[in-house]
């Protein structure tokens, strides 16, 4: 992967956080506010290039996969209950930096089984991953 990058989604901002795997260099980012326009702004820089996301399936995660995807970005979901556990216990205070860095390290080269493909979840179902059988 050219790029590997974790996104910490909240209503009011999105923080990405991302590595280019050829080069080295770590890079960070802040989105506000966390609406779709600005979203495919930030993300087209990317367009063209082999990307790898993570995120949590968390509050207003559909529009920020549709947009990834739209640029050919290789999008994976994980559930933010299961994100926590493996984070594991802190030592410091919880940092939206340290949330979006986890995800961009653990989960393109680390698959879990209970992880969602974002093009796998099907268009009518439900915004939280927790939600039906």
């Amino acid at each position: 992967m050219a790029i590997v990058m974790g996104l910490d989604q909240h209503r009011a901002q999105i923080t990405a956080d991302w590595l280019n795997t050829e080069t080295g260099e770590v890079s960070r980012a802040r989105v506000t506010p966390a609406h779709r326009d600005r979203v495919r702004q930030f993300v087209g820089r990317f367009a063209g290039q082999d990307l790898e996301v993570a995120l949590e399936a968390t509050t207003g995660w559909r529009f920020v996969v549709e947009e990834l995807q739209a640029i050919g970005a290789d999008v994976h979901l994980a559930e933010p209950a299961e994100t926590s556990t493996l984070r594991g216990s802190k030592k410091r205070a919880k940092t939206d930096r340290a949330d979006a860095r986890h995800c961009a390290s653990s989960t393109p080269s680390t698959p879990s089984p209970r992880r969602l493909r974002a093009s796998c979840v099907p268009t009518g179902a439900a915004a939280s991953p927790a939600a039906g059988p």
